[in-house]
């Protein structure tokens, strides 16, 4: 791929369809920069220190223009990208808008040898599910788990894949242009430096009676939230007006507790008329899957603005794996909010944590690069529903109350602020990218000032 400034009207390239990684960078360029496929082979895998990249190969550029950072390939061999500086090109070893799109679609997943269940042993654990006593599910989850062990890629309990792919497009586009910085629309509203959203899935009518006293303890401590409620247990219209006349947020979980929603094509089309009716009833804009199995693309055709249910990183839940982006992302239409955080099962009750100090640190980290903070729990018993878990989360919401620079959104908050983003309504508000040398030396710089409001 050949990054490279355009000489031309920039209004004539502005008409042209972006790429995902150029929407969700938006560098306010004089000249805008295109990226064009040199090659169109299958991708493969690149890395560089660490960093592993699913993408088709770019066409071969041996001797064109001077190396500025290797990468090895699955092949054995090496490949750069390159700087011809008489043409200001940056030549890119690999398609950029590919290996995002390779991410977040999760498409890196068919060329992995990280274990997982088959289809048929998913079908088959579902079937046999409610016969089995929640003791032996939680040791069934836990030598799952051991089974499984921690993959390398991607990395949890966060992954920087994306992260470092949009410093790499960055330094790929100033280089080009012969710059050293330039502006960029912020991510967040204001001077926020990052967002938190706090989600419930509910699984029970106990989980019902449960939320309200969890909403309670959130709003207390300055925080509104969104609960997903199911189709197989009975919701009270009290309990709806309850939680939305304090300002918190209903979206739905499903008709049914299991992977049927994803296990054909046949079966997804099936179940989007009692889905449409679900959301209407509940006056809902978002929606997260059972157990989080999804067909990622799918995920675009649901009659809802978000969705939450693909993880950044999650190498316990029975469908594994991760978009790799601490960023919100379009599947279609509908805007992917991705959680962020461990699930509060996995973090107290698979892998026995007795403190939130994971969920914290990891809250630290997803600030400092300017993400989204998703936390996914369950009010119900077995999860928030014992007292220790609840303090747990408690602790945890208390380290984070008093961040100044955290925006508190629901998810539809974020939801609509990405799309105005992304459309260029929102108030324009710009952070400054700086490049050094080498694709290493990239700084995103938020906005200075006063504090950001939303």
């Amino acid at each position: 791929m050949v990054v490279k400034e355009l000489p031309g009207d920039p209004a004539s390239s502005a008409a042209r369809e972006r790429t995902a990684i150029e929407r969700l960078l938006q560098l306010d360029d004089p000249f805008a920069a295109r990226l064009d496929d040199r090659g169109h082979e299958p991708p493969t895998w690149f890395e560089r220190d660490g960093w592993r990249i699913f993408a088709p190969p770019a066409a071969s550029q041996d001797g064109v223009g001077d190396p500025v950072a290797s990468f090895s390939v699955a092949d054995g061999s090496r490949a750069a990208l390159r700087y011809e500086k008489s043409s200001g090109s940056a030549l890119a070893p690999f398609d950029i808008g590919a290996a995002y799109d390779g991410y977040v679609f999760e498409r890196w997943i068919e060329r992995t040898s990280n274990r997982r269940l088959s289809q048929r042993q998913l079908n088959a654990f579902y079937r046999v599910k409610p016969l089995i006593p929640r003791a032996a599910q939680v040791r069934a989850r836990r030598l799952l788990i051991r089974w499984q062990g921690l993959p390398r890629f991607p990395e949890w309990p966060i992954d920087q894949s994306v992260a470092r792919l949009v410093r790499f497009y960055a330094f790929c586009v100033l280089l080009a242009q012969g710059r050293t910085e330039a502006s960029f629309r912020w991510f967040w509203p204001g001077s926020f430096r990052s967002a938190v959203v706090l989600t419930h899935d509910v699984e029970s009518e106990e989980g019902l009676r449960l939320a309200v006293a969890l909403a309670d303890v959130e709003q207390e401590l300055g925080f509104r939230s969104s609960f997903n409620l199911g189709a197989w247990y009975r919701v009270d219209p009290g309990f709806l007006r309850e939680l939305t006349s304090r300002g918190f947020e209903i979206g739905v979980h499903g008709l049914v507790h299991d992977r049927s929603l994803f296990a054909s094509r046949q079966a997804f089309e099936a179940q989007q008329q009692g889905l449409g009716e679900l959301i209407s009833r509940f006056d809902a804009h978002g929606f997260r899957s059972p157990a989080t199995h999804r067909v990622v693309p799918w995920l675009g055709e649901l009659p809802v603005e978000y969705d939450c249910s693909v993880p950044h990183s999650d190498p316990f839940e029975p469908q594994p794996g991760g978009c790799c982006s601490l960023w919100p992302f379009f599947i279609g239409p509908v805007v992917e909010l991705p959680y962020t955080l461990p699930q509060d099962y996995s973090l107290f009750t698979l892998l026995g944590h007795r403190t939130p100090q994971l969920w914290i640190e990891q809250a630290e980290r997803i600030e400092a690069e300017f993400g989204l903070i998703q936390c996914v729990s369950h009010p119900d018993p077995g999860y928030l529903g014992d007292p220790g878990n609840r303090a747990r989360y408690v602790e945890f919401l208390r380290a984070i109350a008093d961040r100044p620079r955290v925006w508190k959104a629901l998810p539809r908050e974020v939801a609509s602020w990405w799309r105005e983003r992304d459309a260029s309504v929102a108030e324009a508000v710009s952070g400054t990218v700086r490049i050094g040398e080498n694709p290493d030396d990239v700084v995103l710089d938020p906005p200075a000032d006063q504090v950001g409001s939303a």
